[in-house]
């Protein structure tokens, strides 16, 4: 056999590594960053400065500068190639999930990506990015390997670092200099530019993220309304009393039939008589913020996860009274709202039929069967739900609950038309439903307790309107579809009646717009647990109980 006349050895000695400065190489990388891995930079830039070219270019130029300057900094010497590598894969990732989603990454952000579980994880590690990320930061990534960079020796590297540090530097502020009026009212005014400009707005997040984390690290958390009693009304209940508090997973109210959807998403509900309240926002946009905020007595205005874990939660409020506090989990985790009076997770031996895949909010049935059971003294039992979860809609609900059709049956959103999406995403709340529909029909033919159910969604979810998907956005650009959430509560007539509540001022009490910060109060109302702690502004059912007198 022949011999190729081009051995690929012999090829590939002939075309050699290139040779590149160490300045070089940055500048071909920060060059990929921006012109490839930035587009929604770009996107946004041309909009805030309405194509004036001018101011465009400077602030791109100085972009690209801090770009460098970001690359100068983290990756002096033999450092440079590795991190150069890791922070094109960190800008690929950010521009994909921008690019499919909507999604900006900040530090709740990156609070989400750690605290997620495999299975959660996996829905976003679809073909499509994996292609995307290869595509445009692995392999680029890798490249950075290939040519080889000219070394100084270590005395005029020590000098040669800071210089290369200060000079970009000064390139960012001479660029904003310019017109230094113009570009600090953007950058105050229009966070999501910087938002979106990678890798600088992903290392900040994590930056961000990591400071909070140190800064909270496991403080000893105090406790709350030590002054809490048994009002008068629970004190001469002759039956257990029983909360169930459904903590709902990325709801939003748009598409909750009992405020008015197109569609009946609720039928189930409607024909049970609850109140509905119709006009809810949420704490935030992310599981990690909005639950945490919203079982503490903190309201969001003074919300921080520093002082979240510093005090005790609504859990430890109502065990001090005398009450059994249980969390069950279908979801990623409690947030340590339930870390001194405990937390189980739902697995497939509860009910294997609702777990064929993942387990749909219907392994909850057996759960409150047990409890209703097994009762014997008062208690607040929480279950909190997969519900909405994204972007998987489809396994939130068995195929029987399928109502809208067709549905999308992949977390590719891409591969779905939009009614198709939408079509799952109200089939999700079907499921939903349809779960608290059996759980109140549960708790109305027992005759053991006093009870009563509270549904409340943790946030909302776009659905692809102006380009986002998913939830997580920052607060100052979160549209209604990610902050608006339904919530419902339903009392047993023998509860209504012992605990002496009004049902009319309540309907009244939900036409009126609430939000999380009312959740702690009115539970403590509705239980008629009385403290200082409880803030009558927030009690919802404040003015609502006809058998004793207000706190």
């Amino acid at each position: 056999m022949s011999k190729p006349p081009f051995p690929p050895s012999r090829l590939l000695s002939q075309v050699g590594r290139p040779t590149l400065s160490h300045l070089a190489l940055n500048l071909f990388v920060a060059t990929w960053i921006m012109a490839v891995l930035n587009t929604g930079f770009w996107a946004r830039l041309l909009q805030i400065f309405d194509h004036d070219m001018v101011q465009i270019g400077v602030f791109a130029a100085a972009s690209f500068a801090l770009t460098v300057l970001t690359l100068e900094t983290l990756a002096p010497f033999r450092l440079q190639k590795p991190v150069a590598a890791v922070l094109i894969v960190i800008a690929a990732g950010a521009s994909y999930f921008e690019q499919a989603y909507g999604v900006l990454i900040d530090r709740e952000m990156v609070r989400n990506v750690f605290e997620t579980t495999p299975t959660e994880a996996g829905h976003l590690v679809t073909l499509s990015a994996i292609a995307y990320v290869g595509l445009l930061g692995v392999v680029p990534a890798a490249l950075v390997f290939w040519p080889k960079v000219l070394r100084w020796s270590l005395p005029h590297q020590l000098w040669r670092w800071p210089l290369g540090v200060a000079l970009s530097a000064a390139l960012v502020v001479a660029g904003l200099m310019t017109d230094f009026k113009a570009y600090s009212a953007v950058l105050r005014e229009h966070h999501e530019l910087m938002g979106s400009y990678q890798p600088g707005a992903t290392l900040s997040a994590v930056a961000r993220f990591g400071k909070q984390q140190f800064a909270s690290a496991r403080p000893e958390a105090q406790p709350i309304a030590t002054d809490a009693v048994r009002g008068p009304s629970l004190a001469a209940a002759d039956k257990p009393v029983l909360l169930v508090i459904f903590a709902g997973e990325t709801l939003r109210a748009q598409d909750f039939g009992l405020n008015g959807y197109t569609r009946d998403t609720t039928p189930e509900l409607r024909a049970r008589d609850v109140i509905n309240f119709s006009d809810v926002s949420s704490c935030g946009t992310s599981t990690a913020v909005s639950l945490p905020c919203m079982f503490s007595a903190l309201p969001q205005a003074e919300y921080s996860r520093e002082r979240f874990l510093s005090q005790h939660t609504l859990l430890d409020v109502v065990e001090r009274v005398g009450f059994d506090a249980h969390w069950y989990e279908n979801n990623t985790s409690n947030y340590e709202i339930a870390a001194r009076t405990g937390a189980s997770r739902v697995d497939v031996t509860l009910d294997p039929a609702a777990c064929e895949t993942e387990c749909t909010d219907e392994i909850f049935l057996p759960v409150l069967a047990q409890a209703l059971d097994n009762i014997t003294s008062d208690t607040v039992l929480v279950l909190h739900m997969i519900g909405n979860h994204g972007p998987a809609y489809y396994l939130r609900y068995p195929p029987e609950h399928a109502q809208f059709q067709p549905d999308c049956r992949t977390a590719e959103f891409a591969k779905c038309s939009v009614q198709e999406l939408v079509n799952a995403y109200d089939n999700a709340v079907f499921e939903t439903d349809f779960v608290l529909s059996r759980s109140i029909d549960m708790l109305q033919a027992s005759d053991k307790v006093l009870p009563a159910l509270m549904f409340l969604s943790d946030h909302g979810e776009s659905l692809g309107e102006n380009g986002l998907y998913l939830h997580a956005a920052p607060m100052f650009m979160a549209p209604e579809t990610q902050t608006k959430v339904p919530m419902v509560l339903w009392m047993g007539a023998e509860f209504e009646t012992r605990m002496g509540l009004d049902r009319a001022c309540l309907a009244d009490a939900a036409a009126r717009p609430a939000s999380h910060d009312n959740f702690f109060h009115t539970v403590l109302g509705l239980l008629d647990i009385r403290t200082d702690t409880r803030d009558p502004a927030l009690d919802l059912t404040e003015g609502c109980h006809v058998t004793r007198d207000a706190t």
